[in-house]
C-alpha cells in the first residue's frame, strides 16, 4: 500500500505543480482572446472555474495521500482517527486514504454538512 500511495503522491505533486502555473492559452485571457464578447467571457470564466475546481480536488487528494503515508510511517494506518478501531480492509482497498471507519466517516460528514449549511 505504501508504494501505491507514494506513486500517487508523486503523480499528484507533478500534476498540481503543472496546474498552478497554467500555460498562457489556459488562462482567462488566453481562453477569451484579445477581442472579448460576452460569449467568450462566459466560456473563459467557466473553463477557468473548472480548472480551479480540478486543482482544488487534486490538492485535497494530495493532502489525503500525504496524511495516509504519515499514518503508515507512525503505525496508525488502518485505525480510525476518531474511535481508534480498525478500519475495514475492504474500505481501505477502495479508499486507501481513509482515515475513519465507515461509521465515523458518516458522522463526520453529517457534522461538517450541518456546519457548512446556510
Amino acid at each position: 500500500m505504501r508504494a501505491q500511495l507514494q506513486a500517487r503522491l508523486d503523480e499528484l505533486r507533478t500534476k498540481v505543480s503543472e496546474e498552478i502555473v497554467p500555460e498562457p492559452e489556459q488562462t482567462f485571457s488566453g481562453i477569451a482572446g484579445e477581442v472579448q464578447d460576452l460569449g467568450d467571457a462566459s466560456v473563459a470564466i467557466e473553463q477557468t472555474a473548472l480548472r480551479g475546481a480540478l486543482l482544488e480536488r487534486d490538492v485535497t487528494e494530495l493532502t489525503a495521500v500525504g496524511s495516509a503515508l504519515g499514518r503508515i510511517a507512525d503505525g496508525s494506518y488502518g485505525r480510525c482517527v476518531d474511535c481508534e478501531l480498525d478500519i475495514d480492509p475492504a474500505r481501505l482497498a477502495v479508499v486507501p486514504t481513509a482515515a475513519r471507519c465507515s461509521f465515523c466517516q458518516e458522522l463526520f460528514e453529517r457534522r461538517t454538512a450541518r456546519i457548512s449549511a446556510p
